[in-house]
């Protein structure tokens, strides 16, 4: 009987070591992510501002703001910041730069990016810029971003996780795909937030809240950002390249045709296209450039860089009744805006 309740005794002692274990375990964990959460505010609050699109002078007495007409900005240059461009009604807007110091000064619209919500704003003050991490982060990340609220010189922090990829939302009447669902609450104010992993990169831009899902946010990857900004150098504007394709991730397609990776063929809307490359609905694009496309946001990179390296689009397709095929797209001829 006592042998019983020794053996009883132990296993008690050892369930209790475990949960003090655990107990303890979790709070390193959250102290790791508070410290790590610190020190990520503290690499980017130099760089962060707030973008007020003004009807006067960029003066302490002249600013006003409403809630349709601020956002946040951030630096990605030495004089260039990114924010929304859902706040701008036109390139005659003024708009005053406000860091959280106190700082007020001018800057001057570059470049407009209406299909991704962007907006490049040149000006004379150099900060710091961030690093823009030029790859997709998976769903399950955490991340954190810092963003200035309407009417209150202070920045607001918050954090998540992402929840999900390729989200479509309709911002300022225009349908932006490929967004990334945030597990994130954010405030008026916050649009145009950078976006940071636990390595103070970005990652993403804030875009919106998402009020089809309470508290959640939508944001666009930083791929997007990093080839829209490398476009702008190059050509003076953002420009972009559509083949009216319409496109899903299928693996369970790929899996049946034995294939490794691509994208499948769901529509056509560009009719030269079809005609000259004899594209059909269940094609699967497997290579651009001699790239292989595993995700929508792959084939869009790819697309992109095509326009950087100033060359035709070579796509590789699988058909089922004709097996491998090629299609070359001359960029002269392709739809350009």
């Amino acid at each position: 009987m006592w042998a019983s309740i020794d053996k009883l005794l132990y296993y008690k002692w050892v369930i209790m070591r475990s949960v003090i274990n655990v107990l303890g375990n979790a709070e390193n964990v959250f102290k790791l992510i508070e410290n790590n959460l610190r020190r990520v505010i503290s690499n980017v609050i130099e760089s962060i501002v707030a973008i007020v699109v003004n009807e006067g002078n960029c003066i302490n007495s002249d600013v006003s703001v409403t809630e349709e007409r601020i956002a946040t900005g951030f630096y990605i240059d030495k004089d260039v910041i990114i924010t929304v461009s859902h706040i701008l009604s036109n390139f005659k807007d003024r708009l005053c730069i406000i860091s959280l110091d106190g700082d007020i000064y001018k800057g001057t619209v570059i470049s407009v990016d209406e299909d991704n919500d962007l907006m490049f704003i040149g000006v004379d003050v150099s900060r710091r810029p961030l690093k823009i991490e030029d790859t997709l982060i998976s769903e399950g990340a955490i991340v954190f971003s810092s963003g200035i609220a309407q009417g209150i010189l202070r920045h607001f922090i918050t954090m998540g996780i992402v929840s999900g990829l390729e989200v479509r939302s309709i911002i300022n009447n225009r349908e932006i795909e490929g967004l990334m669902l945030l597990n994130m609450p954010t405030i008026p104010g916050m649009s145009g937030a950078p976006l940071l992993n636990i390595d103070s990169n970005v990652v993403g831009m804030l875009l919106s809240r998402s009020f089809s899902y309470n508290e959640f946010s939508l944001a666009l990857p930083s791929s997007r950002i990093f080839l829209s900004y490398l476009i702008l150098r190059k050509l003076g504007k953002v420009v972009h390249i559509k083949l009216g394709l319409k496109l899903l991730q299928s693996p369970n397609a790929l899996k049946k045709l034995k294939l490794e990776n691509g994208l499948m063929i769901m529509g056509i809307a560009n009719k030269l296209l079809f005609k000259n490359c004899n594209i059909s609905v269940g094609d699967i694009i497997i290579e651009v450039n001699g790239k292989k496309i595993n995700t929508l946001e792959d084939f869009r990179k790819a697309i992109a860089l095509s326009i950087l390296d100033n060359m035709s689009i070579e796509l590789i397709l699988f058909s089922q009744k004709e097996g491998l095929k090629r299609c070359h797209v001359d960029i002269s001829s392709a739809h350009l805006y």
